[in-house]
């Protein structure tokens, strides 16, 4: 369980690295309006995939981490981790259209991978949240998994509500990486924790 802990910790500092890298690069692409996603059709396309492969190898750690520290009746944590882990390492190789561009059917699976990836996560947060509550192991961890939970599922629900309310697409860029704060800081407290157990 450390050994998956120390992985997926490394996989993190990967991946908030190569977002930071790819935020520096000259893209003119705007934090606050512009998908993370973007990011992988500029020019730091590389720095976008290495931080989805990290983030894919992360969420297996933490599902080995895990599977070790739940109850085996909660399979569906660690089968979470695993889509997300799949989700996470095929969506740079479909990258998003353009904004303004023809629809494509790889911006089509890119978004279907995305709404995967996030949902996958907030839901593992919810029943990882549930599961050590009713477990002697970690019990003290079930609130902040929840309250992560709830934070992530804000952030989703805003950034899918850009489609009913317009005016949320300015703040895009701002709520999807509010989510990937969240979510990563997630992964670090279950990751750390295995650590030190």
């Amino acid at each position: 369980m450390v050994i998956a802990g120390i992985i997926t910790l490394v996989t993190l500092v990967t991946v908030v690295a190569s977002l930071a890298h790819a935020h520096l690069k000259p893209t003119g692409l705007s934090p606050v309006r512009n998908a993370v996603s973007q990011y992988g059709i500029s020019p730091a396309r590389s720095d976008y995939r290495v931080a989805t492969l990290a983030f894919a190898a992360g969420s297996l750690g933490l599902a080995v981490a895990l599977s070790q520290v739940v109850d085996h009746r909660e399979g569906a944590i660690i089968a979470f981790l695993c889509v997300f882990a799949v989700a996470r390492a095929l969506i740079s190789w479909f990258p998003m259209d353009a904004p303004g561009a023809e629809r494509t059917s790889s911006g089509a699976l890119h978004g279907l991978l995305a709404i995967t990836a996030f949902g996958s996560a907030t839901v593992a947060a919810f029943r990882l949240g549930t599961a050590l509550s009713d477990q002697h192991t970690w019990h003290g961890l079930a609130g902040v998994s929840t309250a992560l939970a709830w934070l992530m599922l804000a952030l989703l629900l805003g950034m899918v509500s850009r489609r009913v309310v317009p005016s949320i697409g300015r703040w895009f860029g701002a709520i999807e990486r509010g989510f990937y704060v969240v979510a990563i800081a997630w992964f670090a407290v279950f990751a750390i924790a295995a650590t030190v157990h």
